[in-house]
């Protein structure tokens, strides 16, 4: 006996068995009498069974037809499921996604707006999410061990597409007992004596770069006093006392106490926040989120620069 049963002759079997008529069972598939015997006697060949009992006015299930009626409507099923299955996926529905971000960019409204949107309109995919600088979301996609990143330009590498999504202005964070803490704008020169807290170079290097370039821009060379791993950490620093710094606008919405935020007087080059991706991607779910992420940027105009 073969083991490889076509699916077609499952459902010739179901049919009959569930009409107990090869006349009526015929008629449901669409398929003559004469033939659907037929395969129903190949099928009982196959099995070395008899399924069905029958004679010119009847037709019953035998006990082992009974035990494979079951057992074929179960098949049935999982390969109807099976096929659904594939075609959700080929449209993006189901599967896994994973999201790098820099620490700051998950403070940001385009960010979790997005991520909810597509998590309601996709139930069926997995998605996780992980706090990730720059560099490490570069290398994780080239490994493929995340779909897409969130990272502050300049970072570049092999096949990596950088999508520059959202642009929002510099603010100063200040511990809220500095004299200019109650001010509304501050000019950044006259931070120039200050303490100041930032980030390594090497972890947040396009933003560590605009903040430097910004004071430079002032006249002067940020005094560092601590250095911190992470922009929330940053502002816990500045909190208890210990310098003041600069962050992107977004921050502002931690509300830490002990921490005032104020606009700056001087012109400074936004920050931006890129999604990054790999030019070669043919993901489904990876085109859905992007659509997505396209659509939300577009919609916050309000309060904030949108890039696409």
């Amino acid at each position: 006996m073969e083991d490889i049963i076509e699916l077609r002759l499952l459902r010739y079997f179901v049919a009959v068995a569930e009409h107990l008529h090869f006349g009526r069972a015929a008629e449901s598939l669409g398929i003559a009498q004469p033939p659907l015997s037929i395969q129903i006697q190949q099928l009982e060949r196959k099995l070395g069974v008899t399924l069905l009992r029958r004679d010119r006015r009847h037709v019953a299930l035998t006990e082992p037809g009974a035990i494979f009626l079951e057992h074929a409507r179960r098949i049935l099923s999982a390969s109807g499921e099976a096929v659904e299955e594939v075609r959700r996926a080929a449209m993006g529905k189901v599967g896994r996604f994973r999201i790098g971000a820099v620490s700051s960019a998950t403070y940001e409204d385009l960010v979790s707006i997005a991520i909810r949107r597509f998590r309601e309109e996709n139930e069926g995919v997995v998605l996780s999410l992980r706090e990730m600088t720059t560099a490490e979301q570069i290398e994780s996609l080239q490994r493929g061990e995340i779909h897409i990143g969130f990272v502050r330009p300049p970072a570049q590498g092999a096949g990596v597409q950088l999508e520059v999504v959202k642009r929002e202005p510099l603010l100063a964070a200040l511990p809220s007992t500095h004299p200019l803490a109650k001010r509304q704008k501050v000019r950044l020169r006259e931070l120039a004596g200050e303490p100041w807290v930032t980030l390594p170079p090497e972890l947040g290097l396009g933003f560590h770069d605009l903040v430097l370039g910004a004071c430079l821009k002032a006249g002067f060379t940020p005094s560092v006093s601590q250095v911190a791993f992470q922009i929330h950490t940053m502002v816990g620093l500045v909190a208890a006392g210990l310098g003041v710094t600069l962050v992107p606008a977004s921050v502002a919405s931690l509300h830490r106490e002990g921490v005032a935020y104020c606009r700056l007087a001087d012109a400074t080059a936004p920050v931006e926040t890129a999604a990054a991706y790999l030019e070669t991607s043919d993901s489904p779910i990876l085109a859905n989120f992007l659509k997505i992420m396209r659509k939300t940027a577009h919609g916050l105009t309000k309060g904030s620069h949108a890039a696409v």
